[in-house]
């Protein structure tokens, strides 16, 4: 496995030093105190030590989808610091968050122009990916459903000024090759 294919750079390598022996994973999954993470070796279950989860101050400092971690004897050491980070507010807390994911570049807003589309909506969710640090686009979908697609796109570039937007139809295949681009 290429660990540059998954965004591993010169920047995640110079965090990793200041963890003895330990070598690069990024966290594909997460389970109930485990996790999947993709090494040079392949896929591995690992959990977090002892000393990582006491000495976390919230669920936030622990590895999320998409981290880079310090890896030792198939335990998660540490969580390199982020470039981004997609989070809420938990529930039933007013200040702590929970990562979603981290280290994205991109987050693909995807919202049906059937009879559940909400312009408000799609502006909750470009703040939630605007405050992530990364760069949002948005995936109006069942453009096939939608009498005007155009409207719909145009009402949409109102409130999201700079944001891509790209109008698909897995039906017709309108706009799916622009979307791959």
């Amino acid at each position: 496995m290429n660990l540059q294919d998954l965004g591993w750079d010169d920047g995640f390598a110079a965090a990793l030093q200041a963890h003895d022996n330990c070598i690069p994973a990024r966290v594909s999954a997460q389970h109930r105190g485990e996790y999947d993470v993709l090494t040079e070796r392949g896929e591995l279950r690992v959990r977090v030590t002892g000393r990582l989860r006491h000495e976390a101050a919230s669920a936030a400092d622990l590895p999320a989808v998409g981290d880079w971690v310090a890896l030792r004897d198939e335990s998660i050491h540490a969580v390199l610091p982020r470039r981004s980070a997609f989070a809420r507010k938990v529930a039933w807390s007013q200040t702590e968050a929970q990562v979603l994911a981290a280290n994205l570049d991109t987050v693909f807003v995807v919202s049906g122009l059937d009879g559940d589309f909400n312009l408000r909506r799609l502006e909750r969710y470009l703040t939630l990916a605007w405050e992530s640090g990364a760069t949002p686009a948005l995936v109006l979908t069942k453009a096939d459903l939608c009498n005007d697609p155009l409207a719909a796109l145009i009402e949409v570039e109102q409130v999201a000024l700079g944001v891509p937007a790209h109008v698909v139809s897995n039906v017709t295949g309108e706009g799916l090759d622009e979307l791959r681009d």
